[in-house]
Formats: C-alpha cells, structure tokens, sequence
C-alpha cells in the first residue's frame, strides 16, 4: 500500500482560552468545520476537530483530568494544530500530577503555566514537525478589550492576576519569533475565513484531489488497518515466522494455521507479511483478514475481492475504475463481457480456479510467487455452504503458494479431509509469559515483583497472548499500588478472554461516567452504536449520535473514553470498530442481551444514516440497518429509491442488493417498486 492511501484522518486540535473565544469556537464548528468535512469526505477524508475547552467540569479541573487528556489528544491530532488567542492567558492547574511529569519529563520546566500555554509548547512550539499544518492567531487587542468588559459584567466573572499579562506577552513574542505562521483577526467572521483557507491549504497538499481511494484501494486499506491493529498484540516465535518463509518460499501443499482463538494467528499473519513484503517486495501477495472487514465474510465477496486484486496486477488500467461510470444498459440487463468479473455466485465459483491459476503463471514466468492468505475462514457466513469450502479449488497450483488459518468448526472439518499441511499455535509457554510482561511494562517503565509475576504467569488463562497482553494493559494504568494484588485477583477471576473484555468494559463504566457530567451510560451507548454499526463510526457521527437536544457531546467528555477504549478499536480510514471478537461479544453480552434490544439500536443507527441526499456513508449503512432492524417497509423504499438503487447496482454491490431484495421475499411487488427507467430492463 502506497502512503497517500494510508490513514486518510485529519484531527485537528483546537488550542485557546474559554470564556473570551465563544464566537470564535461557535463560527467554526457551525460553519468552518461543517464546510471542511465535507471537502475531506469528497476525498475520502474523515475531519474531526477536537476542543477540550467545552464541557470541562469544576470537579474534572481540580482532580487533574484536564492536562493528561489534552497533551495524549495533542499526540493523536498531529501534525493539524490551531492556536488563537485574546487578551487572557487561561487557567494555571494548582499542581501538576508528579506520575504525569515522570511520564511528560519536560513539564518539569514549565510548571505554573497555563494549560493553554502547555498546549502550544508540546503541541507545536517544541516540535518542528509541525510546520505546515499548525496556525496561530491573534485577535485585534481592542476587540479582546471590549469583550472582557462585557464578560466583567458577569456574576461568575474572574480577572486574572497581574502576572498573566506579562505570561500571556511572552508566549505571543515566542510564536510571533518562530516560523509558525500567525495573524491578527478582527472578528469572528474573519477569523473563521482563514482557518478556512489555512486548513484547507494543508489538507488539500496532503490529500490533492485524485487521490480519493478507489474501492479496491479501499479494500487494501481496511485490511491493511485491521492487520496493523493485530501487530500491536504480537508475542514474536520465530519458529513459526521461520515456518511461513520455508512454505511461501518452497513447494508443496497449501498450509493451514490452527489453534485457539486469541492465541496469536491473525498477529502472526500480520507480521510476517510485513517482514516478508520488505524482504521480498516483487512477489505478489494477497491477503484477506475474514471478519476483520466488514464485508469480508461474505465468500462472494471475498473472491470477487481477489479477482480484483489480480485483475489490478496484470490490467491495472481496467481493473478498479469508477464502477458508476462503467454502468451501461447491458449490465442492467444482466450481460458481462467474458473477461468480466462475475457477480452471479455461480459463476464466481466456477470461474475462481482460474484465476488462481492465471496470476500463478504469470507470476511464475517473472520469477516471482504468488501468495494467498486467507485468516480467518471460520468467520465466513453460512451462505451457500461457504463454511464448507466448496468454492476453494481442492487442487492448488503448486506455484500458488496458500496460507490459510481456522478455528475448529466446519472449516477445518472440510481442511482436514483435503490432508494440508498444519501448523498448530501453541499457547505460551511459562518462559514465554515472562519474557513478554517484563519486556511490555518495561516499555512504559513499570514492572512486576517477581511473586506478582509468578501469580500470572501459572495461571491458565495468561498462556493466550490477548489475554495476558489485556491484562497487563489493566493493570499498567491503575495508580493504587498498594491495592495491585486485590485488582490482580479481580482480573484472574475472569477465565477467558471475553470475561476479561466484560471486566474491561465495567473498569470503563466505573472510571469515565459521572453524575456531575450527565454521563451515565455513556460506555453502553457508545459500545453499543459501535457493535451495531456494519462499516464502524467515525468521531463524528459517534459525538452526533451521544449528543442530547441536537447538541454535540461535548468532545472534553468524551476524549477520556475515547483514548481508554483505542487500544480494543480499529481504525478504518477514520471509522472506529472492535479489534477482536471478543470485545464484540463482551458488548454484546452486557449490554444487547435481548433481540429487542439489538433492533432498537439498529434502527437507531438507520434513523441517523435517513438523511436527504446519498452519500457514501448512507449508501453503506442505511440499507444495511434497516435490514437488521426488521423494517421491511423502509428497507423496500430506501432501495427502490432511483438513486440509491443506481449507487447498489454496480459490480460490487449488485450482490448486497439482491440479498436485500430476496429478504424482503414476498412481502411487496418489488418489480412494481422499481425506478420506472428499470422497470422493464
């Protein structure tokens, strides 16, 4: 995957005091940021912008909430910075966390600051890779003036001390003496126009039109995504790496991946292909995450995925243009060209084996290999058999060299009968478990004693690598030392994975719901949206969908659960969903126990996505809700709709329609429903 396609986010992080700068923050997010979203989604860009200043409680400012969360949201924002500033310098915390420092050793220096100020030093002024995308701007003196008299006016009104002025004065001459571009405003209005033009400026250098991925592109990307995510978990054996290279590299049978889940597959997987692809850059290697996208475990899908794929190799000009323009009536009315690839799942299976073989010779005659990994195959829906593995050829080119990996189940019955070759990932060894949680603590400076260690280590659950690494996660960020054996008997009750992610889950609800902020059931709301979304969420929709009285929740509120729950979330060109099953499950379980339930958020969900106009996302998502949600009647007149229709009848999508079209079955005259212009085709 080239960079341009890589992690197609801009977070912009939004740096000023609060009370001074409301119309200022009110012209961006009513009419700046809307307008900028919209430019990025056209380039298949997500926007969000990020202001802690809003939704801060009195209670949140005193335990010393604010800082952390702004300082690791800085991190995520990078390199898209905006600074503005009056004539107020902002609040100075009493008392910066002595673990915070030891964590962010340069706040030593600059204690007795204002957040604001520690802001813009960490997040721009002692980083020059933050040049180009980080602005500053400062508002006309006697504007701030007037707008502080009529804030004095007031009743929860508070001057600031004499020494403000003289800090505020200082951090000014810094920025205006570095080479961070900066300007004075005069009103809103104008200021709203240049953050307009500056962001825009910078996006539009990072992202220039052209680039908007193409929907293989997009397939590469998601999968791309979701194996980085699996990277982070990984426990290296170089035994089994060394396995993979023999195979890839040799002859013989396909290879088959085996063992329990969580025990390190998919990691495995992704590592090795990253390792692989630098040694070995001109082999051509296609490789398919089942359930890690979301429409991967449809086996027609799949395969037609892989034709892509090898159509793109060898015809790179007709493989993946914009299927829209390609529509013709000949399509419409069910014809393809014979070097088409087919959308009929009959005709996928059939035609599958030989393009397997094709990209096997060719690449056999440039000296290079072919390679598939397909992770996973136990996640395939149970549609046509398609656990059963009848559409994988039971013959493989022995230049076509396949991986394949399974949980036990009806796959690997159907594997076990063609006789592969196996490998089987055994769970970690004693030695095993220590040498990773000295070696994981040792990176965020923590350790174990040695009878803690020892307490982990020998009991079962610890020897599957996502649980032991999950654990340690828990207990690397609870503060309370001398209650760390009482939280380590918490977390070993749990006996497998999924009860682990359910204790996670409450640890959540426990640390970042409060009665102050009116944020209880935020974790349930927000899991749930994200286990009932089909693509994933981004922040925006997610801040949309948990906001109250057409409001957005506030980002201050939601920043803290956010940066928790990222390490179990996978980030899809900026939609957010679950890492592993096993957190889908744990939401699942504690919070959709019943089908009512499910519906309600899913209906939910279509609700939002049943806006005018047909958007990508809205294409994606609202069939797909309605569908899940049971409701027929809304189902039958979104996909009737002239244009939606048009956007679902293409080459990848004519197979989602028609299983739309057959769910509905005989409850309506679906021909009748049909645009007038395709009635007859």
């Amino acid at each position: 995957m080239t960079e341009k396609y890589h992690d197609r986010v801009v977070r912009v992080f939004m740096s000023s005091t609060f009370r001074d700068m409301q119309q200022e923050r009110e012209e961006l997010v009513k009419q700046i940021f809307p307008e900028l979203r919209k430019r990025c989604r056209e380039r298949g860009v997500e926007f969000t912008d990020v202001d802690l200043r809003w939704g801060v409680t009195e209670e949140r400012s005193q335990r010393g909430e604010v800082l952390p969360i702004c300082l690791a949201e800085i991190e995520k924002c990078r390199p898209y910075f905006i600074g503005y500033l009056g004539n107020r310098y902002g609040w100075v915390p009493g008392a910066i966390d002595p673990e915070l420092i030891k964590e962010q050793s340069w706040l030593k220096a600059h204690q007795h600051k204002s957040v604001t100020e520690l802001e813009i030093l960490h997040g721009v002024l002692e980083n020059p890779a933050m040049e180009k995308c980080a602005f500053f701007y400062f508002r006309d003196p006697a504007v701030s003036e007037q707008i502080e008299q009529k804030l004095a006016r007031e009743s929860y009104y508070r001057p600031e001390p004499p020494e403000s002025k003289d800090k505020l004065y200082a951090l000014k001459e810094e920025i205006r003496n570095s080479d961070y571009p900066w300007q004075e405003y005069q009103n809103a209005q104008s200021f709203g126009d240049q953050v307009l033009k500056d962001l825009w400026t910078s996006i539009d250098r990072e992202y220039p039109e052209g680039t908007k991925p193409s929907p293989l592109e997009r397939e590469r990307m998601d999968h791309e995504a979701f194996a980085e995510a699996r990277r982070k978990t990984y426990i290296g054996r170089a035994a089994y790496d060394q396995r993979l290279t023999d195979h890839v590299t040799g002859a013989g049978e396909p290879l088959v991946l085996l063992g329990e889940s969580g025990a390190g597959k998919s990691a495995l997987i992704a590592n090795w292909i990253k390792t692989h692809c630098k040694a070995q850059p001109g082999n051509f290697l296609i490789t398919r995450f089942i359930g890690g996208t979301p429409d991967s475990a449809d086996y027609v899908t799949l395969l037609r995925g892989i034709m892509t794929e090898i159509k793109a190799r060898y015809e790179p000009e007709t493989a993946d243009t914009d299927e829209q323009d390609r529509l013709t009536s000949a399509q419409l009315s069910g014809d393809e060209k014979e070097d088409d690839i087919p959308s009929d799942p009959q005709k996928v299976r059939e035609t599958f084996p030989g393009w397997l073989a094709r990209a096997a010779a060719m690449e056999s005659k440039a000296g290079s290999r072919f390679i598939l990994i397909l992770d996973g195959l136990n996640q395939l829906n149970d549609r046509d058999n398609a656990p059963d593995l009848g559409w994988l050829p039971v013959v493989i080119n022995p230049h076509t060299r396949l991986v394949l990996s399974t949980l036990p189940g009806r796959s690997l019955a159907a594997l076990e009968k063609r006789g592969w070759s196996t490998i089987k990932i055994e769970p970690l060894g004693i030695p095993e478990r220590d040498k990773f949680i000295v070696e994981h603590l040792a990176r965020f400076g923590k350790e174990l004693s040695d009878t803690r260690r020892l307490r982990i280590i020998h009991t079962m659950q610890s020897a599957n690598p996502l649980y032991l690494r999950t654990l340690l996660e828990e207990l690397r960020i609870f503060g309370v030392h001398e209650k760390l054996d009482e939280k380590i008997d918490h977390y070993l009750k749990a006996q497998t994975v999924e009860a682990l992610f359910t204790k996670v889950l409450q640890r959540y609800e426990q640390d970042y719901e409060r009665e102050e902020d009116d944020t209880i059931g935020l974790t349930r709301e927000a899991m749930s949206l994200i286990w009932a979304a089909r693509n994933g969420l981004s922040e925006e929709e997610l801040l949309q969908l948990l906001g109250k009285e057409g409001q957005l929740l506030p980002q201050a509120l939601w920043s803290p659960l956010y940066l928790a729950v990222e390490e179990s979330l996978v980030n899809r060109s900026g939609l957010l969903s679950f890492f592993h099953d096993f957190m889908r499950h744990a939401v699942e379980s504690r919070y959709l126990g019943t089908k009512v339930e499910k519906q309600k958020v899913h209906l939910h969900l279509a609700d939002f996505f049943d806006h005018p106009g047909v958007d990508d996302r809205k294409v994606d998502e609202l069939p797909w809700q309605l569908n899940k949600a049971l409701a027929w009647e809304r189902l039958k007149d979104c996909i009737a709709e002239p244009t939606m229709f048009l956007k679902l009848f293409t080459d990848n999508r004519k197979y989602e329609l028609t299983s739309y079209w057959l769910v509905i079955g005989d409850r309506y005259d679906m021909v009748g429903n049909l645009p007038n212009c395709y009635s007859a085709t």
